[in-house]
């Protein structure tokens, strides 16, 4: 008996790792999205490409493959995957939303703006698709066009925080301070720890002279995110000067 034990156990593993392996091709796509949810990008891959392996022109599965390749920064990859998703279901705007991200990361903006047209045309009420469009136009410094996207993306969907972020940020480069501080606002009541944010909403009251606000903000930045004190020294201690601190 002590003789065969070892052996049995051995089989008894063996035949549990082979079931393991055995699973269905949905079970990969789901623990592939799971993965994606979780930022678990190199195992999204890892599922996704077995469950792709069955259904190798499935939309679903290469779309969230492409979101996980994406996520690492493999745009070429991506794009391949993105492609595939498209071709095989002409109206997943989510697909054309993720080949418009990957398309403004490979610097297409153009292209990039006719996927992001393309998911709005499929659906007027997609927020992140109008949103993504701006942030194209705000590469391009197409300010007017960036601010109606992002209005149409607050209209649609007021809980689009990064929308009010965004804004504010291009609100701030237009020299329109008000504006800025107001969306910076909600954005900072609602996120609290972004140091961009405060540093946007710094730099405006700085330009609108309110100069303690300015302080208490880019201080906050910096806090936040050290590497900001270089860039912000200058303005930081003027603003330090004409406070009185």
């Amino acid at each position: 008996m002590k003789i065969f034990l070892p052996i049995f156990t051995f089989i008894i593993i063996a035949l549990s790792a082979t079931a393991s392996s055995q699973q269905e091709p949905s079970q990969y796509l789901a623990e592939g999205i799971a993965a994606n949810e979780a930022r678990d990008y190199s195992d999204a891959i890892n599922y996704l490409t077995e469950f792709l392996k069955s259904d190798p022109q499935n939309s679903v599965g290469s779309y969230n493959r492409a979101i996980a390749y994406y996520s690492t920064q493999d745009f070429q990859n991506a794009l391949v995957d993105a492609n595939t998703a498209i071709e095989n279901n002409s109206q997943y705007k989510e697909a054309f939303n993720m080949r418009g991200l990957i398309k403004t990361a490979l610097n297409m903006y153009n292209d990039a703006i006719m996927d992001f047209t393309s998911a709005i045309m499929i659906d007027p009420n997609y927020g992140d698709a109008y949103m993504n469009r701006a942030l194209v136009y705000k590469e391009q410094n197409d300010y007017p066009m960036a601010i109606t996207d992002l209005n149409s993306a607050l209209n649609v969907n007021p809980s689009l925080l990064e929308a009010y972020y965004y804004r504010g940020q291009i609100y701030v480069s237009m020299a329109d301070y008000t504006d800025a501080i107001k969306d910076l606002n909600v954005y900072i009541f609602n996120i609290s720890d972004k140091a961009a944010a405060y540093s946007a909403r710094g730099l405006a009251y700085y330009q609108s002279g309110k100069y303690q606000l300015a302080v208490a903000d880019i201080e906050k930045a910096i806090s936040l995110n050290p590497a900001m004190g270089k860039d912000f020294a200058i303005i930081l201690n003027d603003a330090k000067n004409k406070s009185g601190k």
